[in-house]
C-alpha cells in the first residue's frame, strides 16, 4: 500500500527555508484585555499597529523608524517596494524584537526597554537602537536583483528569493550590529564594553572556528553569531572599506540558487573567498587583543572560584548565607545557600525555582523574588513572591513588577517596573492582594536599572539612564520623590549595593573592564577591589564570605569570593566625569496618517504562491498552494489544492489558525492498493478529515492546566476499485467526534538536556459519537500522563501511562508502530504507539499502555560543514520498553512487550533548522507477533 504525498507535504518541502527567515517563530500578538483594541497609523515607508493607549508611542515610533530609514537607504540603495508593518507589543518583560521579510517586511517590537549591564544597555536610546537593529535585517534581505527579482515577480515573496535570509545567521545579525552602532558618538554593541569583553574573553581562551559560528546554538557566547558577525563586519569595513561590502551585498541579491555562492560574491567584492577572509579576521582579532589580554593577566587581582554556572546567577545576601539561585542548563533549577564550612564552601539546596529573575532577602520578611511567567494567552510578564518558612506565597497578579528589594522594616517592598517603555518605582506591602503605591514614573527616555535600599530605609541608590547620556548611579529621596545625581560618567554603573559603613559597591568600566568598585557617597572616594581579565558583575556582601562576585570567561560566569578585600587602586567620582550628549532619537516629526481602527484584511491576502506537482505511476498531481498571516500574526492560512488528472480526482488541504486559540483543518489524501490479481490495478480510497479546535477555553495554576473542545470528523471510502483484484472488501465508514479535554503540563526544557527536563504531563479526553450521526455510536474516554524526572550527567527517565475506553459501537483504538507522535493528538486520537510491532498489530474499544525510557545526552558537535548548509548539533540516545494491550468486552486481554534503543542526531540544515533525526531498533517480545524493526524518523518530543 502507498500513500500519495499530499500537497501540503510537497509544499512544506518546498518552502521549509521559510522557517531561516525570521530566526523567531512569528508568534502572534497576546489576547486583547477588556476594553482593548487595536489601531493602525501610516508613515510614508511604515505602518504601525499598535494597542489604543499607546498613540503617542506610535507616532513617535513612525518618526524615529522614518530617521532610520534615511540613514540607512544610502548603504543599501534600495528599500522595500511595500510598507514595512511595525507591530509595538507591551506584553512581554524582555527587551527585544524581531523581522522579517515574508509574507511582507514586517518588525516586531517589544517596549521593554533593556535595564540590565549587557551590550544591549550601550545604546543612544534603546527604541532608536531596537529600530536600527530591525530595520537593517529588513533592507538587507530585501535586496534582490536579476534573476531574484525577475522570478519575484512570477512566484511573489518566497522565502526561497530573499538570497540574504539564506545565508549564515552570523552574516545577517552580525551586520545589523555593526549598523547600529556609531563609533563617532560612541553607541552600539561595537561600542560596549560588555561585548567587547566576550570577544576578548574568545580570544583569551580559545576564539572559535567559522564551523563552529555557523552552527553556534547551545555553546557560549550564547550572542556567538552577533559578536563575532559584527567584529567580522568591522573587520572588513576596517580593511576593504564599506564599499566593498555593499558591493558583496549586491553581488549575493542576484543568486538565485541559495546558500552556495556566497564565496564567491565575497571573492568579487574582496579579492578572497570567504575561508580565506575569515582566516585572515582570526589573525587580525589575535592581534588585536593579545597585547591587551597579556597586560590584563600580569595584573590580575581576583577571589577566589566557587562555582562556575553557564549563565549569570540572580544571588542574595541573607542571615542563613549567600543566596544563589542555581540556573546551569542541566539540571532543575535550585535555590541554594552558600556557606563555609571548615574554611570550604558548603551547599544547602532550599527549593526548586522556576523563572526567578531579581531576589532579595530580610531576617523576618524572608525571601522576596520576581518571577518571568509565560503564560497562554501570549504574555510574558513577571510577579513578585515571597518564601518564608518552606513555602511560597505569591503577592502580586500580572503586575509585571521586575526588580524587588526590602524595605528595611521587613514589612514593605520597592518595587520597579516598564509599562509601555516607561520605567515605574513602586512601594508594595508584602503580602498578598497587598496595598500599592506608585513612588516615581519616568517619562521617554529615562531608564531605570537595578537599585539598592539605604539602611534606614529613606532612600534608594540606583542606576539610572537619562535622556541622552549612559548610566550613573543616582539617589531617589523616598519623601521627596526626586533624584540626585551621584555620579556623571560615560562608564556604565551597575547592580549597586549598600555595605553596612554606608557606602555603596557595584560594578563599573571605568578603565574599559568591568570590575567592582566601592564609593563614599558623602564625599566620592571610590576604591576598587578586583581586576579581572574578562569582568566582574554582581556583587554580594556576605559578612562570612565578604565580597561574593560572578567573573565573566568564555566557559560562563564564575562565584568568586574574596574575604578581605583591599583598594587596588583609589580616586575622586570627579575624576571620571564625562557626557555622552547623544542626539535627540526624535530629529524630525515626519507627516502621518490618523489612527485608525486596525484591519487584518490589509495585510492578510496571499503574497506568493507555489505549483504543486506530483507525477509517478498512480497519479499525475497539478495544483497550486498559497498561504498568509496579518501583522498581528492572529489569522493565518495555508491553502493548497491540486488535481490529479490520472484518476480525475481532486486533492486539497486547507488550515486556518486565529491566535493560540482556534485551529481549523481540512484535507483530503488518497492511498493506492495494488490488486492481488491484474496488471498495474490499483484500489484507490479517499480519506477526508475535518477537525475544528478550541483550545484554552479555561485556564488555572499559572496556565499549566487548560480546558479544550474540538471535533473530529473523518470519512474513508472507495473511490475506484478493479474488478476481481483479490483484496479485502473495504467498508467506508464515517466517525464524527465532539469531545471536552483537559491537559496538564508544567514541564520545563533545559539548555543541555535533550527533550523534556522534568516535569508532568496529564490529559483526559471524553468524546462523543452521539452529536452527529454517523456509522459509530456512542462515547470515547481516554487518559495519559508522562513524568520526566531529572537525573545526574544529563540524563532524564520517562514514565508513561496511557489508558482509553469506547462503547462497543464506537471506532476502535489501534495499537503498534512506532510514531509515538499521534499519541500527542488531543481529540481524535486513535493510535497508541508499541516499538517491535507492526502498525495496527491490536484493535479493540480498550487499552492500557506503558512505557519507560532513560534518554541521555551523549555529545556536542556543533559544527557545521565550512558555509554548506549543513552541520550537527547534539546527539543522544535512549533505551526504552513499551508495552499495551488492546481488548475488546468478553475477550481476553493480552499484554504486548517490546524494547529497544534510539539514537537521535540533530541534522542542522539551511544554518538555522534544527532536524532530529532518530535511528532506532525495537524487538517485540512476543514470540507470534513480535518483530525486529529498525526505524528512522523525525523525532518529536511529547
Amino acid at each position: 500500500m502507498k500513500k500519495t504525498l499530499t500537497p501540503l507535504a510537497l509544499v512544506g518541502a518546498l518552502v521549509a527555508p521559510m522557517v531561516v527567515v525570521s530566526n523567531v517563530a512569528a508568534e502572534p500578538v497576546a489576547w486583547d484585555k477588556q476594553d482593548q483594541t487595536w489601531l493602525t497609523q501610516d508613515s510614508e515607508h511604515f505602518s504601525v499597529s499598535f494597542r489604543n493607549g499607546h498613540e503617542q508611542d506610535a507616532s513617535r515610533a513612525l518618526d524615529i523608524a522614518e530617521r532610520v530609514h534615511t540613514e540607512l537607504l544610502p548603504f543599501f540603495k534600495t528599500a522595500p517596494r511595500l510598507k514595512t508593518q511595525l507591530v509595538l507589543v507591551d506584553d512581554v518583560d524582555v527587551s527585544n524584537g524581531w523581522a522579517t521579510p515574508v509574507p511582507y517586511p514586517q518588525i516586531r517590537l517589544y517596549m521593554s526597554p533593556p535595564d540590565d549591564v549587557s551590550s544591549l544597555a550601550s545604546n543612544d536610546e534603546w527604541m532608536h537602537n531596537l529600530l536600527r537593529h530591525e530595520y537593517t535585517h529588513i533592507l538587507q534581505m530585501e535586496l534582490g536583483n536579476g534573476a531574484v527579482k525577475g522570478v519575484r515577480h512570477v512566484l511573489g515573496r518566497q522565502a526561497f528569493l530573499f538570497p540574504h535570509a539564506l545565508t549564515p545567521t552570523l552574516l545577517i545579525e552580525g551586520l545589523a550590529v555593526y549598523l547600529e552602532t556609531n563609533k563617532t558618538l560612541g553607541y552600539g554593541r561595537l561600542e560596549s564594553n560588555h561585548f567587547e569583553m566576550q570577544m576578548r574573553m574568545e580570544i583569551a581562551e580559545g576564539q572559535k572556528s567559522l564551523n563552529q559560528v555557523v552552527s553556534s546554538a547551545r555553546e557560549l557566547p550564547f550572542n556567538t553569531h552577533y559578536l563575532y558577525g559584527a567584529y567580522f563586519y568591522d573587520y572588513l569595513a576596517t580593511t576593504y572599506g564599506e564599499k566593498a561590502i555593499e558591493n558583496y551585498l549586491q553581488d549575493y541579491s542576484r543568486k538565485i540558487i541559495p546558500y552556495f555562492l556566497i564565496s564567491g560574491s565575497a571573492e568579487r567584492a574582496f579579492g578572497k573567498d570567504f575561508l580565506t577572509l575569515w582566516q585572515d579576521f582570526e589573525k587580525y582579532l589575535d592581534n588585536k587583543y593579545s597585547q591587551q589580554i597579556a597586560q590584563l593577566e600580569s595584573t590580575a587581582v581576583t577571589g577566589q572560584d566557587v562555582q562556575t554556572c553557564l549563565f549569570q546567577q540572580t544571588t542574595a545576601a541573607s542571615v542563613h548565607g549567600l543566596l544563589v539561585n542555581q540556573s546551569n542548563g542541566e539540571d532543575r533549577p535550585q535555590l541554594r545557600a552558600l556557606t563555609l564550612k571548615e574554611g570550604s564552601p558548603h551547599w544547602q539546596g532550599l527549593s526548586y525555582t522556576k523563572g526567578i529573575s531579581a531576589m532579595d532577602s530580610h531576617p523576618s520578611g524572608g525571601l522576596a523574588v520576581s518571577r518571568a511567567i509565560s503564560y497562554a494567552d501570549g504574555r510574558l510578564t513577571n510577579d513578585i513572591f515571597i518564601y518564608q518558612e518552606e513555602s511560597w506565597t505569591r503577592i502580586t497578579d500580572h503586575s509585571r513588577f521586575q526588580k524587588v528589594r526590602w524595605m528595611p522594616n521587613g514589612q514593605q517592598l520597592v518595587t520597579s517596573r516598564k509599562v509601555g517603555g516607561l520605567s515605574e518605582l513602586w512601594l508594595i506591602d508584602a503580602k498578598a492582594d497587598s496595598q500599592q503605591e506608585k513612588l516615581w514614573q519616568g517619562t521617554e527616555e529615562f531608564v531605570l536599572g537595578d537599585y539598592a535600599i539605604v539602611a534606614d530605609g529613606s532612600a534608594i541608590i540606583a542606576t539610572l539612564k537619562r535622556p541622552q547620556q549612559g548610566w550613573n548611579l543616582e539617589r531617589f529621596d523616598l519623601a521627596t520623590r526626586t533624584w540626585q545625581a551621584l555620579t556623571d560618567t560615560k562608564a556604565t554603573e551597575s547592580t549597586p549595593v549598600m555595605l553596612d559603613d554606608g557606602r555603596v559597591m557595584y560594578s563599573a568600566d571605568y578603565d574599559g573592564i568591568y570590575n567592582i568598585y566601592v564609593m563614599d557617597l558623602a564625599n566620592g572616594d571610590v576604591e576598587q577591589w578586583t581586576s579581572e581579565v574578562g569582568g566582574a558583575f554582581a556583587p554580594q556582601w556576605q559578612p562570612e564570605l565578604g565580597l561574593v562576585y560572578q567573573a565573566y570567561s568564555s566557559n560562563g560566569y564564575t562565584l568568586r569570593e574574596m574575604q578581605s578585600p583591599k583598594a587596588i587602586s583609589k580616586f575622586k567620582i570627579a575624576s571620571k566625569k564625562g557626557r555622552h550628549d547623544y542626539p535627540p532619537a526624535v530629529t524630525n516629526h515626519v507627516e502621518k496618517t490618523q489612527p485608525e481602527p486596525y484591519s487584518a484584511l490589509s495585510t492578510l491576502y496571499p503574497r506568493s504562491w507555489l505549483p504543486v506537482l506530483s507525477l509517478d505511476d498512480q497519479q499525475s498531481l497539478v495544483g497550486a498552494s498559497t498561504s498568509g498571516t496579518d501583522a498581528l500574526n492572529r489569522h493565518s492560512y495555508l491553502v493548497s489544492a491540486s488535481w490529479d488528472f490520472s484518476n480525475n480526482l481532486a486533492n486539497y488541504n486547507v488550515l486556518y489558525q486565529y491566535d493560540t486559540r482556534w485551529i481549523v483543518s481540512a484535507q483530503r489524501s488518497y492511498e493506492f492498493e495494488k490488486a492481488l490479481k491484474g496488471d498495474d490495478k490499483y484500489r484507490i480510497t479517499s480519506e477526508d478529515d475535518i477537525a475544528i479546535q478550541r483550545t484554552n477555553i479555561f485556564n488555572a495554576f499559572e496556565d499549566q492546566l487548560s480546558l479544550n473542545a474540538g471535533v473530529t470528523w473523518s470519512h474513508e471510502g472507495v473511490e475506484s476499485e478493479p474488478t476481481n483484484s483479490g483484496l479485502k472488501p473495504f467498508n467506508s465508514t464515517n466517525e464524527a467526534l465532539v469531545g471536552l479535554g483537559v491537559a496538564f503540563d508544567n514541564r520545563e526544557g533545559y539548555l543541555n538536556v535533550p527533550g523534556t527536563g522534568w516535569g508532568h504531563y496529564a490529559d483526559l479526553i471524553v468524546e462523543t459519537n452521539e452529536a452527529f450521526k454517523t456509522d459509530y455510536q456512542g462515547q470515547k474516554y481516554q487518559a495519559q500522563w508522562l513524568g520526566t524526572w531529572d537525573l545526574p550527567a544529563r540524563m532524564t527517565l520517562t514514565a508513561r501511562l496511557g489508558a482509553g475506553y469506547a462503547d462497543n459501537d464506537a471506532k476502535a483504538f489501534r495499537l503498534g508502530g512506532v510514531n509515538t507522535a499521534k499519541e500527542a493528538v488531543m481529540f481524535g486520537r486513535d493510535t497508541q504507539a508499541l516499538r517491535g510491532y507492526d502498525d495496527n498489530v491490536m484493535r479493540g474499544h480498550r487499552y492500557f499502555t506503558q512505557r519507560l525510557e532513560l534518554t541521555s545526552w551523549l555529545g556536542r558537535v556543533e559544527k557545521n560543514w565550512g558555509l554548506y548548509p549543513v552541520g550537527l548539533g547534539d546527539i543522544s540516545g535512549s533505551v526504552f520498553v513499551d508495552s499495551g494491550a488492546m481488548w475488546d468486552s468478553g475477550t481476553e486481554r493480552k499484554q504486548l512487550t517490546g524494547a529497544g534503543l534510539q539514537l537521535t542526531v540533530e541534522a542542522k540544515l539551511g544554518y538555522n533548522i534544527t532536524l532530529p533525526v532518530s535511528f532506532g531498533y525495537a524487538r517485540g517480545l512476543d514470540s507470534e507477533l513480535g518483530k525486529d524493526k529498525l526505524y528512522v524518523q523525525l523525532k518529536s518530543d511529547f
